[in-house]
């Protein structure tokens, strides 16, 4: 896609008209139109826009593009906003430090905590997919030494069924932090 500068340029010259002439038909002062054309201005007034498609015979949205409103993660509602997160969170989970891992992760789960309805009989698995992914993002696997595993207390790692002996233990360490 052409930058706009681009474009006024490319236009005006179909149309064989010099600076000087463009501005003479736009009402805009030369130096204006130069700054605009040059890319120096690359987001003029809305007036200025407004005579440089009139002086060029064409809209101003045929040059300057309307953008996409911002996408915040609250916006549950747009259709962007579920491969919007999916892409966050899966380059997140590369190349993301812990911290931001976790920040992105606890901002999802606040926003689905609100928009999450509950699973009714036909189970949502949308939801079901963010869920897991906002709990990968907080929960660091390395870090956490057990795992439920069948609904049972396990070693990470080992598959096995934790000895209640070890599980007092892990439990202590956990709390205080330790790994």
């Amino acid at each position: 896609m052409e930058r706009p500068a681009e474009l006024i340029e490319q236009l005006r010259l179909e149309r064989g008209l010099t600076q000087a002439q463009a501005c003479t038909r736009g009402e805009l002062p030369p130096a204006t139109w130069s700054m605009v054309e040059s890319g120096f201005t690359a987001n003029p007034h809305p007036t200025t826009k407004l005579r440089i498609a009139r002086a060029l015979g064409v809209a101003p949205s045929s040059i300057w593009r309307a953008r996409p409103r911002p996408l915040h993660l609250e916006d549950v509602e747009d259709p962007r906003w579920m491969g919007a997160v999916q892409r966050m969170a899966g380059r997140l989970e590369r190349e993301g430090s812990p911290q931001e891992r976790r920040r992105f992760g606890d901002r999802l789960i606040a926003v689905l905590d609100h928009a999450d309805a509950g699973c009714g009989d036909d189970g949502d698995v949308r939801w079901d997919e963010l869920w897991e992914r906002a709990r990968s993002l907080v929960l660091d696997p390395e870090r956490a030494p057990i795992e439920i595993v069948g609904g049972r207390l396990v070693e990470r790692g080992s598959g096995e069924i934790t000895p209640a002996s070890r599980r007092k233990g892990i439990a202590a360490r956990r709390s205080r932090g330790i790994s």
